[in-house]
């Protein structure tokens, strides 16, 4: 991976055009940072990580547009495309149930719109390393709700797109049975993805999970 001594290229994204000059202004004060390219929405972004060599994405969690309203997906579509891109989602959320969700699917690094100046540079240093990085304010929601743990914070076993897609169903109200139906699968095979995406979400038992689905909205 490329050192931010040799040049970092970063691609950014986020739909509101005043924040994203502000976000450019901060990272481009870090020395060896170049942005590279910036969209303001899901397609556009995907066409600039097919088309330019990236070090790191930097981008806001949810870009609503008419086909896609659903910051997990989209996050999930990046990192199946490109697994080994370190990924930055810069959010106003507070949220540790979402969070959860994100190091599940492989983001190394979660940083709040409220703390850039003092902790981008520290993920800019973190992320190219292959090291996680957690706002303060993010490491101190997740310890409030239990989540701080080393197998969840540093996750090396992301949701499977299977895993994904049962506990979205799930969420829309399926039982395993209905879920198993429709994706022509066994109901032991559903049951035991279900299971594995609530251990990696961090969730214990069945009403952990419905409380945050309904709590999170993953449908």
């Amino acid at each position: 991976m490329t050192s931010p001594a040799s040049g970092l290229r970063i691609v950014l994204a986020d739909d509101h055009p005043i924040f994203r000059i502000g976000l450019r202004a901060v990272l481009e004060q870090i020395p060896g940072v170049q942005v590279v390219a910036e969209a303001g929405g899901p397609d556009e972004l995907m066409a600039h990580l097919q088309a330019l060599p990236c070090d790191v994405l930097v981008t806001d969690f949810m870009m609503p547009v008419e086909q896609q309203n659903d910051g997990l997906k989209l996050l999930e579509q990046i990192r199946r495309q490109f697994p080994q891109l370190p990924i930055l989602v810069v959010t106003m959320l507070n949220n540790a149930g979402l969070f959860r969700a994100m190091l599940g699917l492989g983001v190394n690094g979660l940083l709040s719109k409220a703390s850039l100046a003092e902790e981008l540079p520290q993920a800019m240093r973190c992320l190219p390393r292959g090291k996680t990085f957690l706002a303060a304010s993010v490491q101190h929601l997740l310890q409030q709700d239990g989540a701080v743990r080393e197998d969840l914070i540093r996750v090396q076993d992301p949701l499977s797109p299977k895993e994904l897609e049962v506990i979205r169903l799930l969420a829309a109200g399926h039982t395993v049975g209905q879920i198993a139906a429709l994706l022509n699968r066994s109901k032991q095979t559903v049951s035991t993805q279900k299971v594995s995406a609530m251990r990696k979400l961090g969730l214990a038992n069945d009403a952990a999970l419905f409380l945050y689905l309904q709590e999170h909205g993953l449908g």
